[in-house]
């Protein structure tokens, strides 16, 4: 009998206070980070958290009677032979964690409930997405900060035929295009998903024996949200592979010239120094996407032909911030709280129940969220950081554990 099978309560307590270290560890680098002023980020934020934490544990029991714990398992595990898709976006498989995390902290902080309401939710959600995990992450632990703030989901023969269709930059015309283009597909990423990380995302670096390999996504028009005509005729995502020279991101560190990736759950990427990609990078292969999985397919696109991406990039840019500035505070709450809700929905798309689960209620709010939402409204920002400050600190250095970089400070493929 197909049903999601539920942890017991302790270990459900060990997985909230795990998600709390490495959503502190992730947030703490992302400190530095900029808003957006057109988007009420704090506000959708907090109406969105407690949507998902309220709503979406029905939600979970009702994917496992449909598919099964191996189905769920197999949804994210569809992500180490394939790329430009949700099912494997670090940061949707990082907030359906976070989210539970965040909702109970929100309605805690802003004293909607008490600290022992709700644990039945916590038990569902972690139990739906320690499934997940397994499934997605190849090395069977559910945080990077487990594995050395590596993030090495395709199988390495994946990675190795990406390594051969990748064209190289020597020619500086073509590096300023890629790199125009980089910046465009990021941007509308965020502007497609209001400002946040589930529109976008890196995995790796995985080793190419004298390169190192990163592959991102940009998810620029989800056809689920309501403002996908403003994006126009832009594919569903974006992919750049990117490979940079293996010595140069090596280099000892005592010369000062040392090139460090640190890639978070979120799918954040963090180097050090920041401009890797002046001296490091190498070659790049661009491809893009019609559909989600388990539709569609990924077509590579020439780099003599990301003009014509640019163009409309910058088109969709323009249109979408147009549609923010125009937008009513409340109305881009609303819609802002889709983009985190939207976290779970490659897990239905996958196995085609997209419109079953919009029938029974995927996308509205009910009482509780929004009640609870207008009596916080006011309040957002500072139950936001009263909830944040609240977080775990990350472990302490235990063996496995490693704050930046691999322990052996070599980037290893795990077969």
């Amino acid at each position: 009998m197909n049903k999601l099978e539920l942890m017991p309560l302790d270990e459900t307590v060990k997985w909230a206070k795990h998600n709390s270290w490495y959503v502190a560890d992730t947030l703490g680098r992302r400190g530095t980070e900029g808003e957006n002023p057109l988007i009420p980020r704090a506000e959708y934020e907090m109406l969105s958290f407690q949507t998902t934490f309220l709503q979406h544990p029905a939600l979970y029991r009702w994917i496992g009677e449909k598919v099964g714990m191996e189905g769920i398992r197999a949804t994210c595990s569809s992500g180490h032979r394939e790329f430009g898709i949700k099912t494997i976006t670090p940061c949707d498989i990082q907030w359906g964690c976070g989210i539970a995390l965040f909702g109970r902290l929100f309605l805690i902080n802003g004293g909607f409930i008490g600290p022992n309401d709700y644990l039945d939710n916590l038990q569902v959600i972690y139990s739906f997405w320690r499934t997940v995990f397994e499934g997605y992450m190849r090395q069977k632990k559910p945080a990077v900060m487990d594995l050395g703030y590596v993030l090495q989901v395709l199988d390495q023969d994946v990675v190795e035929d990406l390594g051969e269709q990748v064209e190289s930059l020597h020619d500086p015309e073509l590096r300023a295009t890629v790199g125009q283009f980089n910046s465009l597909v990021q941007l509308m990423g965020f502007l497609d998903h209001y400002d946040n990380r589930t529109g976008l995302g890196d995995t790796g670096p995985y080793d190419l024996g004298d390169r190192l390999m990163l592959v991102r996504d940009c998810f620029v028009n989800e056809k689920a949200f309501p403002w996908t005509y403003v994006v126009g005729d832009l594919p569903f995502s974006y992919t750049l592979v990117l490979t940079f020279d293996k010595k140069k991101m090596m280099r000892d560190r005592k010369s000062g010239k040392l090139k460090m990736f640190s890639i978070y759950n979120t799918g954040t990427l963090f180097v050090d120094p920041g401009d890797y990609e002046e001296e490091a990078l190498l070659e790049v292969a661009v491809y893009m996407r019609d559909e989600d999985y388990p539709h569609g397919k990924s077509t590579r696109i020439p780099l003599s032909e990301l003009d014509t991406h640019i163009q409309k990039l910058e088109g969709a840019v323009e249109r979408m911030y147009s549609y923010l500035s125009m937008k009513p505070s409340f109305d881009k709450i609303l819609e802002g709280n889709w983009t985190y809700v939207a976290a779970s929905l490659p897990y239905v798309r996958a196995h085609d129940l997209e419109a079953e689960a919009t029938e029974m209620g995927f996308w509205d709010m009910d009482l509780r969220s929004m009640e609870y939402f207008l009596k916080g409204y006011d309040k957002a920002g500072e139950v936001q950081r009263k909830s944040t400050a609240g977080l775990g600190a990350p472990p302490m250095q235990l063996p496995g554990f490693r704050c930046r970089g691999t322990k052996s400070g070599r980037y290893e493929i795990n077969n």
